[in-house]
């Protein structure tokens, strides 16, 4: 097993699919005790047989010391979108009409104490 495999620690998982896409949102721990972000979308080739289904992974990391730059730049996306698809009532980004944003927001230290009191978050 590799050895940067073999220190980390699962914190939370989420997957959800949408078509031919499944997309994983993933919070590891390190040897070292600092937690990062992996998101990974599988796309499912369509061009293959159901028989025998090929898929394409892209990861991203997003380490701790800075995700909330990151979220910044990830929530002023979102704003963007949801105003241009406010000017365009054909495209539907949210059909329950709750915006993008989830209800309950976890932020790292959030995580953390949680991992120490339970163990594990998962959704």
């Amino acid at each position: 097993m590799n050895e940067n495999k073999k220190h980390r620690f699962l914190v939370m998982s989420h997957r959800f699919r949408s078509c031919h896409k499944t997309y994983f949102f993933d919070v590891y721990e390190n040897k070292y005790g600092s937690h990062y972000l992996k998101l990974t979308q599988s796309i499912r080739d369509m061009s293959f047989s159901v028989d025998n289904p090929q898929y394409f992974c892209e990861t991203l990391h997003i380490y701790e010391d800075i995700i909330y730059e990151f979220q910044q730049y990830f929530k002023d996306a979102i704003r963007i979108i949801e105003e241009k698809n406010k000017s365009n009532p054909k495209i539907k980004t949210d059909p329950k009409g709750e915006g993008l944003t989830p209800k309950n927001k976890m932020s790292m230290n959030d995580i953390r104490m949680f991992v120490k009191k339970h163990g594990t978050y998962t959704i």
